[in-house]
């Protein structure tokens, strides 16, 4: 039998070329899966990695962004926009005009109030005295609609009747109104408030003889001094500081008012000055003086009322309708935490 040109393998040779061939396709098929294993290590020993667990941590904080990420309106999802509600205080600063009841014909011109605000904030953390000088640029007299001669404004203050507790009683004089334990009245007695039959002293000694009697030792007041001055000073109880709130002192206090008379000219520094020493709560300050007061008096009186622990200067001016107004008196009231009215002498 004549043989074929084509080669032919031994049947056990093609078997041995078969098994090789698998044994190669085994061999790929494992070192592909141990190549893939080697790269899961690798990354779990990344993640396992500081680098790694940052970016992770970066990756979750990102997502909790932008989950509770703001829409346009600034509300954040989940929650519900209200309507805003406030209240609006009117500004302490500007001037109100206040009737003096005094007059007859109730001009709105013959007494402007006003009541002005300090620079300075209370440390009423430190010192509970100063919540008085708080609740007085909150609630001055007349406005807001509250009058710190209410009982709201005594229950603010915790001075309840007969407590004793609490910053003191609120005390008014000549519509001026200040609150604390000790009081100190200057008044002007020069020659010029004889005017009109010296109309101006006889309701410089009313008003503070009113007010004298209003001192209240239920409701905490326990001290209180007067002082007058034309061109000199003179001190009720000369030789004395602060005297004690009872019936017996009111009683010669209200005499001594009684018996002043207007003479002399004028010089308020030195008299402020003194009552400022005395070491009141609050100052209650007359005058009808014609001249402002100089930056220098207004510096010192400042720096004394706050080396002393004054907690108010409350002003007064009295003069003519047509008068103007001294712009100092009232930023010395403004300056040291107290009100200013300016009444006309004329309705008196």
């Amino acid at each position: 039998m004549a043989k074929s040109g084509k080669n032919v393998l031994p049947p056990n040779a093609f078997t041995r070329e078969k098994n090789t061939a698998a044994l190669q396709d085994n061999r790929s098929d494992s070192l592909t899966t141990l190549a893939r294993k080697r790269r899961v290590v690798a990354l779990r020993e990344w993640f396992s990695s500081s680098l790694g667990s940052v970016i992770l941590h970066f990756l979750v904080l990102l997502l909790l962004m932008l989950a509770f990420r703001s829409d346009r309106s600034g509300v954040l999802r989940g929650e519900r926009q209200t309507d805003e509600i406030g209240i609006v205080l009117s500004d302490l600063n500007t001037p109100t005009e206040a009737v003096d009841s005094s007059d007859p014909k109730g001009n709105s011109n013959q007494t402007i109030k006003e009541t002005v605000s300090s620079t300075e904030t209370p440390d009423f953390l430190n010192n509970p005295n100063d919540l008085q000088s708080v609740v007085d640029q909150l609630l001055p007299s007349n406005e807001i609609g509250l009058s710190n001669k209410s009982a709201s404004y005594s229950s603010i203050l915790g001075s309840g009747s007969g407590s004793g507790q609490g910053i003191g009683q609120s005390v008014g004089f000549g519509d001026v109104h200040g609150s604390g334990r000790k009081f100190v009245y200057v008044l002007d007695r020069s020659d010029s408030m004889s005017w009109k039959s010296g109309a101006p002293m006889r309701r410089a000694i009313s008003d503070a003889v009113n007010s004298v009697n209003s001192l209240d030792p239920q409701q905490g007041v326990n001290k209180f001094q007067i002082v007058v001055y034309n061109h000199d000073v003179e001190i009720f109880e000369q030789g004395t500081s602060l005297i004690d709130v009872n019936a017996s002192n009111k009683a010669r206090a209200v005499r001594y008012l009684r018996s002043l008379v207007a003479t002399g000219g004028t010089d308020p520094e030195k008299a402020l000055e003194i009552g400022i020493k005395l070491r009141p709560d609050v100052v209650f300050f007359l005058t009808d003086a014609d001249e402002e007061l100089t930056p220098h008096t207004l510096a010192t009186i400042k720096r004394l009322r706050i080396q002393h622990k004054v907690k108010q200067i409350c002003v007064v001016e009295f003069g003519k309708a047509s008068d103007p107004r001294k712009k100092t008196y009232r930023q010395l009231a403004g300056e040291n935490n107290g009100t200013y009215i300016f009444k006309n002498i004329e309705s008196f």
